[in-house]
């Protein structure tokens, strides 16, 4: 069977499905952001050509310094965002198509991605502003770099997505070398600049040197080659649901609290068994790491405001994201949980309890931000009061609003369903209410006062709990059945 065939099944099982037509308008939204992003990508990468040309003694060189900085950003932006490459390959299997040519055909849909066109924009923008300092032979050596570069990092980091789906560790791995590198590169351990000058000049004078970024694509290309021929049923990449299993078997203690502790579990298994949930809990240690973003940077510690927002979303941002569908990602087995033997409270309970531990331990790790001052650390504390006594209770009653299906069985990378715009409205009171309380202090010059009291407030919302858990279970009796028919339209 020939490729253009394999092309046209594609096709046709693309605008045959029943589900074209109910997502024509998140195509055409997302369609719109990609065009934001392309044009502010064009537009930044002309303003930094223009600059460097305007103010360097050297451009072309000082371009090649944050080469390696370019190429780590792609990984991870292809990381995070592109979806793994699909195939319905069970029809084909049993024909008389060899495995290698479908393995091979799969492995080619990510040279068509649509973000592809991202990086090489970006760096012709640029080209643009620097065309004065650029003569052809290096305008060329340099459109070849980045075409080579970012189908290395393409097929890579496809290669350590799907090594990721059997052995989640490879996510802390991965996260940690590039978090290693730049904490080494920060601290002058090592000088990334000055190794990425010395490897991309090399290239711009020598561009035979070209073969090996050629060299490198082909070992990534021949990575994932081999991951799939080996592991060409979806068994296969199943068989660590078993461990995930036994180990989860070990929380079975949580079943001593009763039926809290029981909905607590339930709701863990649910977090790593599916893959929407899993994916976000993998995002955890980036909320940790989210600080070094700014921490890093002294102009943001003239806006304290701006530090409040830092600190609610280090500790709170994994529940912000998370709580809002809290009883979305039940969708598929809501009605289930409607007519079991249990009180609605504890299964709400065990919710915000499940928010409170979480936010406690990604809190506790991240108070190594005292190495920046005694203050970011105040700062961080009063924010994580904040999150536990109000934030959390106020998801849980945004959250019965929701009553929208969620496939668990998706990624959540460009994956909108169930998702809708009052969702991202609803984000804002959590992280702006507590800057509004701070600004009258900081206007009257006592910001440390303001801090407190966002900290007390946070205290008497856990103070208060369990009349506020109460007036939510209130609020999800009466709403209950307007949830459950939402969640049976798929």
């Amino acid at each position: 069977m020939r490729k253009f065939t394999l092309l046209s099944h594609q096709w046709k099982a693309a605008t045959r499905s029943a589900a074209v037509s109910k997502s024509i308008g998140i195509k055409i939204f997302m369609g719109f952001v990609f065009l934001i992003l392309f044009l502010e990508l064009l537009g930044g990468g002309f303003y930094l050509g223009s600059n460097l040309a305007k103010n360097a003694e050297h451009p072309i060189a000082d371009l090649a310094s944050y080469g390696f900085y370019f190429f780590l950003a792609i990984l991870l932006f292809r990381y995070m965002l592109q979806k793994l490459p699909t195939f319905m390959v069970k029809p084909y299997l049993v024909l008389p198509i060899k495995k290698s040519k479908l393995v091979n055909f799969m492995l080619t849909k990510p040279l068509f991605n649509s973000l592809n066109i991202l990086p090489i924009s970006f760096v012709l923008a640029i080209m643009l502003g620097l065309h004065k300092h650029i003569d052809a032979s290096s305008f060329w050596v340099i459109v070849s770099c980045v075409i080579t570069g970012d189908l290395f990092v393409n097929y890579l980091s496809i290669y350590i997505k799907r090594v990721q789906i059997k052995h989640e560790y490879v996510f802390y791995v991965f996260l940690a070398v590039i978090a290693g590198i730049f904490s080494l590169d920060y601290f002058t351990v090592i000088d990334v600049q000055a190794a990425s000058l010395l490897v991309f000049m090399q290239v711009m004078s020598q561009p035979l040197w070209l073969l090996a970024g050629l060299l490198f694509f082909a070992m990534a290309y021949y990575l994932n080659f081999q991951l799939l021929y080996k592991h060409f049923s979806l068994e296969d990449f199943g068989k660590s649901d078993t461990s995930q299993r036994s180990s989860l078997e070990n929380l079975n203690y949580l079943n001593r609290f009763g039926k809290i502790g029981t909905f607590a579990l339930l709701e863990l298994k649910m977090c790593v068994r599916n893959k929407r949930t899993r994916t976000m809990l993998f995002m955890t240690p980036l909320f940790v790491l989210y600080g070094m973003f700014f921490y890093t940077n002294p102009v943001y510690f003239e806006m304290k405001g701006f530090l409040i927002f830092v600190g609610l979303f280090i500790s709170g941002g994994f529940m912000m994201s998370f709580g809002l569908y809290f009883f979305a990602w039940e969708s598929g087995h809501f009605d289930l949980m409607l007519t079991t033997n249990n009180t609605y409270r504890d299964y709400i309970k065990a919710k915000y309890f499940l928010m409170l531990s979480t936010s406690t331990i990604i809190y506790l790790l991240s108070t190594f931000y005292v190495a920046f001052g005694i203050e970011i650390l105040f700062i961080n504390s009063m924010c994580f009061l904040f999150n536990i006594g109000i934030n959390s209770l106020l998801l849980l009653y945004f959250a019965t609003n929701n009553n929208k299906y969620m496939d668990l069985s998706k990624g959540s990378a460009f994956n909108y369903q169930g998702v809708g715009g009052r969702h991202f409205v609803l984000m804002i009171p959590l992280l702006v209410t507590p800057i509004f309380i701070y600004l009258p202090f900081s206007l009257m010059g006592q910001g440390n006062l303001g801090f407190a009291f966002i900290g007390i407030l946070g205290t008497l919302g856990l103070l208060f709990r369990e009349k506020m858990i109460d007036i939510i279970t209130r609020r999800f009796i009466s709403k209950r059945y307007q949830m459950s028919e939402g969640f049976r339209n798929k």
